[in-house]
């Protein structure tokens, strides 16, 4: 797929000064003092930018380390207690459900993968080093469990900075063709918990509706089921919720995990990654949406494939019930119709909006710019984390439709990241974002084989958001900068509209891609 040219170049807004395409950008460094350049925005004035002027800056991953270390306090870990309480698996139950070979199998490939020592492990758990569990099988079948920290920030930031993203045109090269495909395709099930986040249901469920457009027989499945009846391929989304809560640890079982593809959607740095990693590990295959971390299982032989999912037509549409909730009713009237992907910027009521988990971070950043933010209609909901994960059939189920309802009234979605690592958030930045037709702007994000930046959507650094944000809404150069990128980011979309393509590169790699080494 080819880049639109000639409409956004390497400056994506005045004075913006593009960062070097192999550092990862995080915003820590303190700003120099530098001239304004001549009729500038106001808001450039407050962080002295100078046109084609460049920041001095450690490299990619050193400027990551310092700042994972900084907010994370030397371990990596996502504020989650250290505690297995809500969890129905037990650690022997694992052990046990798994056989020799696959416990071997999924060892070795911990320790081929790049972020983990098992020296690291046993300093940041000096209890296991007394004890005569060897590091390596602690850490999986005992520490992942417990939700123990089995990385260092320096070790995931350096794995992350030295990560290849291959090109969009390498990675459908050799996909055959999809009826070829879907004429050797058996039934596909593809799994997600009752008990867990409405934000994996949503992605199995974008996942099954893509296979059944292209002709497969797929399911949309769960916990609840009969395990002897599951169809020959299974796809396991968000594992760290399904064989961890409620029925999912019958699912525990030899021929299930290492027969089946797990879907994985957690951040390497937080501690439902680590709980995840046993049943990836000891897997037949892995599809993730970070294409980082596609590559980080791949370099430990385990078949991988990176993939971003298309949000089917009218996903996220309010119902009855939807319209009660307390975040609807305080919308402005014109934005309680349901919104339109296509409607121009300048029609739409919110000019700026933001849904997402409470973090230090992000509460950080809001409580600095509540001042600027409070000139524009905004709409901002930092869910507190001690709520819960959002479940579907409670109130708080209807949170990613209205967030869906609310980006498609805003002229701007806005991109904060949890922490330090900056991973490209797939939900918020395209499925909520850019499926809506708002213009997305973020913190910057690791590269993508597909999107980027300036052209589907905007970044940059902390402290200058404000300052792009300003310009994009008030400036006319800004407004047409912005028109542009929604409708690349519209043209994107529309290129895989009911999601043959990414069935078709999901459907290889059940077949031919996902066999157990």
């Amino acid at each position: 797929m080819s880049e639109p040219t000639g409409v956004l170049g390497d400056e994506m807004w005045p004075g913006h000064v593009p960062a070097a395409p192999d550092t990862v950008q995080l915003d820590t460094l303190p700003h120099g003092r530098r001239q304004t350049p001549a009729g500038a925005p106001s808001g450039m004035r407050r962080n002295g930018l100078e046109p084609g002027g460049e920041r001095q800056r450690p490299a990619g991953w050193r400027l990551l380390v310092r700042a994972a270390t900084r907010l994370l306090g030397g371990g990596v870990a996502d504020g989650l207690p250290q505690t297995t309480s809500g969890l129905s698996l037990t650690p022997r139950q694992l052990v046990r459900g798994l056989s020799r070979p696959t416990r071997t199998r999924a060892l070795r490939r911990l320790g081929l993968l790049p972020c983990f020592r098992a020296a690291d492990y046993l300093t940041l758990n000096r209890d296991v080093a007394v004890s005569r569990v060897p590091a390596n099988f602690h850490a999986l079948f005992l520490g992942a469990h417990e939700g123990r920290k089995l990385f260092r920030p320096e070790a995931v930031a350096r794995t992350l900075a030295t990560l290849t993203v291959r090109e969009a045109g390498c990675l459908e090269a050799t996909i055959p063709s999809l009826a070829a495909l879907v004429a050797r395709a058996p039934r596909v099930g593809v799994y997600v918990s009752t008990q867990g986040n409405v934000f994996m249901r949503e992605i199995a469920e974008d996942l099954a509706t893509s296979l059944r457009r292209a002709g497969v027989a797929a399911e949309l499945l769960d916990e609840t089921t009969d395990v002897a009846t599951r169809p020959k391929l299974c796809v396991f989304v968000a594992p760290h919720e399904f064989f961890l809560l409620g029925q999912g640890p019958r699912w525990v079982r030899d021929d299930v995990v290492a027969s089946a593809v797990m879907l994985n959607t957690e951040q390497v740095q937080t501690s439902w990654f680590v709980r995840a990693l046993p049943f990836v590990l000891a897997s037949r295959g892995v599809i993730d949406l970070c294409a980082q971390t596609c590559e980080l299982f791949g370099r430990t032989g385990l078949p991988s494939m990176h993939v971003g999912l298309t949000p089917p037509d009218g996903a996220g549409r309010l119902g009855a019930s939807d319209r009660q909730h307390p975040l609807f009713r305080v919308l402005p009237a014109a934005a309680r119709a349901d919104p339109l992907a296509c409607s121009k910027l300048a029609d739409r009521p919110i000019e700026i909006a933001f849904f997402g988990a409470e973090s230090p971070h992000r509460e950080a950043w809001l409580a600095r710019n509540a001042g600027f933010l409070a000139e524009y209609d905004t709409f901002i909901h930092l869910r507190r984390m001690a709520r819960g994960p959002i479940r579907p059939g409670t109130p708080d189920g209807a949170l990613t439709r209205l967030a869906r309802h609310v980006c498609g009234h805003a002229r701007i979605s806005l991109n904060l990241h949890r922490d330090a690592f900056a991973y490209l958030e797939w939900h918020r930045i395209v499925r909520l974002g850019m499926a809506s037709g708002s213009v997305v702007v973020s913190e910057p994000c690791l590269p993508h084989p597909v999107l980027r930046p300036g052209v589907h959507y905007f970044e940059e650094n902390t402290r200058q958001i404000p300052d792009l944000l300003e310009w994009l809404l008030r400036s006319e150069d800004g407004r047409r900068r912005a028109a542009a990128v929604q409708g690349h980011a519209a043209a994107l979309l529309a290129a895989d509209p009911d999601g043959r393509r990414t069935a078709a590169r999901v459907l290889s790699f059940l077949l031919d891609g996902a066999v157990a080494a």
